[in-house]
């Protein structure tokens, strides 16, 4: 079957027919996540996820895993925001209405590993974004955990021609937006650009979204685009990437780190490998949550 063209791809993506309708809390749900903690409504947000049954009794039962200890069974929505907290509440039910926008069908490629892989995401440049003093922790987590929605609009819209790409990065090593553009012309950065602006998400998301693997280009955020592209690199490195090993970085997601050492002295001297043993424990809790959500 011949490659579909890039333009094809993007015309696809822009009409939104081979795409699924997004469920109808997601859109309100990322509208709280962007706004700090101590800003959001918790009625509303039990509010949000108990009109969707489906996604309320996947929280509940998240909420009752060994993961969280609860000391009792939680059986409403308002009770696992008091025992989880608010934000975690928000994180397990965003999460879980993303991986219902996967395609059932994988044609070889396992399409929970992508939504695993924007969870560890999301949850590391949350705890950069705290460690270097970034204002905005929650948008970081959002930015994170929506940075690939492009990857699985690519997957919808043209999944022979992305699992021949994710067949190229996986046999020679290298990032998987490298070998969309060598062999499609088009990446799952620009597909997310489109995506995010048809969800009416925020300039500093859309942004993210669109500029994770070349921070440079940023227009928006720069320093919160340059989170998300290392937080996106650490994952990588670190077995939470797309079911294989790469062999090195690009260097404008290397050059992401320096960005923000210049502004975040935390980060000062940056080394690599010491980020690395520094995020030892979030990276233990990130796998064991990704496996509670995603079964892997």
């Amino acid at each position: 079957m011949p490659a579909v063209s890039s333009s094809a791809i993007l015309d696809k993506i822009e009409s939104g027919r081979d795409i699924p309708t997004i469920p109808d809390v997601l859109i309100p749900l990322l509208r709280c996540m962007e706004r700090p903690v101590d800003r959001v409504d918790m009625h509303e947000v039990v509010a949000l996820i108990s009109q969707d049954k489906a996604l309320a009794g996947r929280c509940l039962q998240l909420a009752n895993s060994p993961l969280f200890g609860s000391s009792r069974e939680i059986e409403t929505i308002q009770s696992a925001v008091v025992s989880l907290g608010l934000e975690r509440i928000q994180q397990i039910a965003v999460s879980c209405s993303l991986l219902r926008l996967m395609p059932g069908v994988s044609l070889g490629v396992n399409p929970s590993v992508f939504w695993a892989h924007s969870l560890a995401c999301a949850m590391i440049a949350q705890e950069l974004a705290l460690k270097i003093g970034f204002p905005e922790p929650t948008k970081a987590y959002a930015a994170g955990l929506l940075h690939d929605i492009g990857l699985v609009a690519m997957l919808w819209v043209a999944p022979h021609d992305f699992r021949r790409c994710y067949e190229e990065a996986r046999h020679n090593h290298i990032p998987v937006h490298e070998a969309e553009e060598r062999l499609l012309g088009v990446t799952h950065c620009e597909c997310g650009r489109i995506i995010a602006g048809k969800w009416h998400l925020s300039e500093e998301l859309t942004d993210a979204i669109a500029c994770h693997h070349a921070p440079a280009r940023s227009a928006g955020n720069h320093g919160l685009t340059c989170i998300v592209c290392a937080s996106d690199l650490l994952c990588r490195t670190n077995g939470l990437g797309y079911g294989y090993k790469e062999n090195c970085a690009h260097p404008d997601e290397q050059a992401a780190f320096a960005t923000l050492a210049h502004k975040y002295p935390a980060l000062r001297p940056f080394e690599f490998s010491r980020l690395l043993l520094d995020e030892h424990d979030v990276f233990a809790e990130v796998h064991t949550l990704v496996w509670q959500i995603y079964g892997h």
